[in-house]
């Protein structure tokens, strides 16, 4: 028993170091490719799409990986093979940032091969952690290694700000926190290049921390065969059906307007890529402290009851963003924005390991991601068309975002359907397992991509 729990500790704290690691490549590398795409010249909307389109071209990808898991016979094999490549991803942008240009269908593919290893290794890490961590510990656990990892992304997001900052410097006259021109300099185009240098580096520390974590138990991640004809609508034949549902639908709505913020705080505010840094880095900050919060409160009352008051906490975002926008304005709904992220995306997580069995995981996870790639693409599309049609006016983004609102508050209903997660069990092993989580390091599933 005790080497059990030995193994179990020295497990989560690997997993945690390993997602922290993640996690600071995603705040000083996947952060900026909006920014850098809007520094490479390309508009508004192009910048925008460079999420959507890329991340269903990955999700395409990714629809191998039941088969990848099956052939190299491991969960964790083909999440260490997808995390090797998602780091090489890297290259291509270091080079564009360096040359200063890039073709738009190159910039396009080397995204969609980022997206495509990091939600390849996704359905796979679920598989991989829900069969090593039990269920009793699962909501206090994440809790807490969620406020980890995000408080590594705010230190990644704090590299690149002060890259940022150096290299805008060299280019011209400081702007420092003061919104500024669109004007992007030599330098400035290097301290991209150094930062996906150092979310490379990142990605191929964490891959080291993935070897070390122990296989799954035999018997606990074996995946069910399913037809590749069926696998895309897997999500909507199983006991999970009206959570995933109810995501699928909420993320179109969520994405009328998600993918152009970026654009709308550099583009339309004129925010410095300085002080683009700070909103995201307040964004971080409030969704690290409000992460533990919302775990000890998915242990004492279910996920399901967090995921409500982060549906409704995103569907009153939405329209609180169409208010006349200034500097502090900005700071304290992305901090709002944080704080709602943070329940939703910790709930709808535990809920899908609550619900779903075992076996099924990796191909419910998988085509699960395809799905949501389309409605997310679905959802970027139309608020393409809203900013193309009305032209990226500030009467363009207030119509995006009430109507992104409206249609978060219209799949408000579906909730009704989703079914209750299992609050954390106060048993000793419980106890145990969260003690070691506070003593060593972890991530958030999303983000923590291992």
């Amino acid at each position: 028993m005790l080497t059990r729990s030995r193994k179990l500790r020295a497990d989560l704290s690997v997993c945690t170091t390993d997602g922290a690691l993640y996690s600071f490549m995603v705040g000083v590398g996947e952060m900026f490719f909006i920014p850098f795409a809007l520094a490479l010249g390309f508009s508004e909307v192009e910048a925008g799409l460079c999420f959507s389109i890329p991340f269903l071209l990955g999700a395409t990808l990714q629809l191998v990986s039941p088969w990848g898991i099956d052939l190299l016979r491991s969960p964790r094999r083909w999440v260490i093979l997808c995390a090797s490549v998602q780091s090489c991803s890297f290259v291509p942008l270091i080079v564009a940032a360096w040359l200063g240009s890039i073709p738009m269908p190159m910039l396009l593919a080397t995204l969609a091969v980022y997206w495509g290893t990091a939600l390849g290794a996704g359905p796979a890490w679920t598989a991989w952690v829900g069969a090593l961590i039990p269920g009793d510990i699962r909501p206090r656990y994440f809790g807490i290694r969620t406020r980890i990892c995000q408080l590594a992304t705010l230190g990644g997001l704090c590299a690149a700000g002060v890259l940022l900052w150096l290299g805008r410097g060299k280019d011209a006259s400081p702007s420092d926190l003061q919104p500024g021109t669109m004007h992007t300099g030599q330098w400035e185009l290097l301290a991209f290049a150094g930062m996906f240098l150092l979310a490379a580096l990142g990605r191929a520390i964490s891959t080291r921390y993935l070897w070390l974590q122990s296989e799954p138990p035999a018997g606990n991640w074996n995946q069910k065969a399913i037809s590749p004809l069926h696998l895309p609508l897997r999500p909507l034949a199983g006991p999970e059906r009206n959570l995933l549902l109810f995501m699928l639908l909420f993320q179109i709505a969520l994405q009328v307007s998600s993918p152009f913020v970026g654009s709308y705080l550099i583009g339309h505010l004129h925010f410095s890529n300085t002080m683009y840094f700070v909103a995201v880095a307040v964004m971080f900050l409030s969704k690290s402290i409000a992460s533990a919060v919302f775990g000890a409160m998915a242990a004492a009352h279910g996920a399901r009851r967090v995921l409500v008051l982060g549906s409704v906490l995103l569907a009153t975002h939405g329209a609180l963003m169409s208010m006349p926008a200034g500097v502090w304005t900005i700071l304290l709904l992305m901090s709002g924005a944080g704080i709602a992220w943070a329940a939703y995306e910790l709930a709808t997580f535990l809920l899908l390991l609550d619900v779903s069995r075992p076996t099924d995981r990796t191909s419910l996870m998988t085509s699960y991601l395809f799905l949501n790639a389309g409605a997310l693409l679905a959802g970027s599309l139309l608020g393409g068309w809203i900013l193309r049609v009305m032209g990226s006016h500030e009467s363009a983004y207030t119509v995006l975002f009430l109507a992104s609102s409206l249609a978060r508050v219209a799949m408000l209903p579906l909730l009704r359907r989703v079914p209750e997660g299992r609050p954390g069990s106060r048993s000793p092993s419980a106890r145990l397992g969260i003690t070691a989580q506070e003593d060593g390091s972890l991530t958030y599933p999303r983000e923590s991509g291992a």
